[in-house]
Order: C-alpha cells, then sequence, then structure tokens
C-alpha cells in the first residue's frame, strides 16, 4: 500500500510540473507575439454605415488608410495623406 501511494505522489508532483513549464512557454511565446506584432497597424476610427458595412480608418506606418469593410470583402478606398 506505501508503494501506491509514493506512485501516485509522483504522478501528481510530474503533472503539476508539466503544467508549469507548459504555463511557463505560453506566456513567453504570448510575450514574444506582442512585441513582434504590436505598434505597425492600429484602428483610428470606426463607423458603421449600414448593416454589415463599415468605414475604417487605419493607420500603418505613419500612413492613414480608409478601408471599406463588410461581410464580403475589404476594399482599401482612399490613402488620407496625399
Amino acid at each position: 500500500m506505501p508503494d501506491m501511494v509514493g506512485y501516485q505522489l509522483s504522478v501528481v508532483l510530474t503533472l503539476g510540473g508539466l503544467c508549469g513549464v507548459l504555463y511557463l512557454v505560453l506566456r513567453y511565446t504570448k510575450t514574444i507575439q506582442q512585441r513582434r506584432f504590436s505598434g505597425e497597424m492600429t484602428v483610428v476610427d470606426r463607423l458603421p454605415i449600414d448593416q454589415g458595412a463599415t468605414l475604417i480608418i487605419v493607420t500603418v506606418k505613419q500612413e492613414q488608410l480608409l478601408f471599406s469593410v463588410s461581410s464580403k470583402e475589404v476594399r482599401l478606398i482612399k490613402s488620407l495623406n496625399q
């Protein structure tokens, strides 16, 4: 019987350690992804026009672009920096 308790304790500790390692890997990859993809593009303003149609102003690398977004397509209307 004491052998079974040692086995169960070993399994619980191993699973706890594995969960801890997976948690640390997840946190590390999230911070790398946020650093890699942040700052390049921001949504400045959004204006709903109709059911399922929206105008969006987006800044990409210091250039502002006006997009029309619907459920079927995304279309660049105009560059606003000209």
